[in-house]
């Protein structure tokens, strides 16, 4: 792990840029489903530009050899919320409810990628962001958009929310 001097930030209890920052410093670990796609955060703008970078495997292909729409769609998932959420307060998470993903192009399970994501609107209740996947050359794979829902990671309120 990284040279960190303290409790370790956790999730919530930091902004989620600390947090986002925390884990490219190697302060915490990678989260479990991005470890398990290859992906890897190597930076994080204060704008929120997340740039992440892919080791593909075969068990990520299709029968032709060719990168799974599913697989591609989940980097895409995950590169957009590491960038909205760095956006965040502590106590506030901002969970996906809408993504729209195209396919433009195929690559090959031993493709080095590279997925870029950005908000480009944050709101009081929600945050659009744009994502890219390009090939080590610059090839445009897929892009997207999501929309993520702003809310409170604390204790429920009054009315059970």
């Amino acid at each position: 792990m990284g040279g960190h001097d303290g409790p370790r930030p956790a999730f919530g209890v930091v902004s989620g840029l600390e947090y986002q920052r925390a884990i490219i410093d190697g302060v915490i670990p990678v989260q479990p489903f991005p470890a398990l796609l290859g992906l890897r955060l190597r930076s994080i703008g204060e704008d929120g530009s997340a740039v992440c970078e892919v080791t593909c495997r075969p068990e990520f292909a299709n029968s032709a050899g060719r990168l799974h729409g599913g697989y591609l769609s989940a980097l895409m998932d995950c590169a957009t919320a590491a960038a909205v959420h760095s956006q965040q307060p502590a106590g506030v998470g901002s969970p996906h409810i809408h993504a729209s993903y195209r396919f433009v192009a195929s690559a090959d399970y031993r493709s080095q990628l590279t997925v870029t994501a950005r908000p480009v609107h944050i709101g009081r209740s929600v945050v659009h962001a744009t994502v890219e996947v390009r090939t080590g050359s610059g090839r445009l794979i897929a892009s997207g958009e999501t929309i993520h829902k702003v809310r409170r990671t604390g204790p429920p309120d009054s009315t059970g929310r």
